[in-house]
């Protein structure tokens, strides 16, 4: 058993240990999958994001957020795990021979 535990902390409270760098990947990381895979998006990023610029807003009031470049190349792995998780589904299916 691990002796470390796990204590969960406010979104605002992590946002302001993260780095500017890490802001800055984080929000464009997020805008693409927006962009690219939008069924990816549910209330945990969303809320991800909006702590991200919010604390960029604390650290630089109106100063424009850079952004990274992300392409749909990069976020393929998120259809390879889709693609995982419907092949099982079928497996089951025709293991367990039931159709409805």
């Amino acid at each position: 058993m691990s002796n470390f535990y796990t204590v969960p902390v406010p979104l605002g409270i992590f946002a302001k240990t993260v780095s500017d760098d890490e802001l800055i990947t984080e929000i464009s990381r997020f805008e693409a999958r927006n962009e690219f895979c939008k069924w990816s998006i549910n209330g945990a990023t969303v809320a991800y994001y909006e702590a991200m610029v919010c604390e960029w807003k604390n650290r630089y009031k109106s100063k424009v957020i850079p952004r990274k470049v992300f392409t749909r190349a990069d976020f393929m792995h998120l259809y390879d795990d889709l693609e995982v998780e419907e092949e099982i589904t079928v497996l089951e299916i025709e293991e367990h021979d039931v159709v409805w």
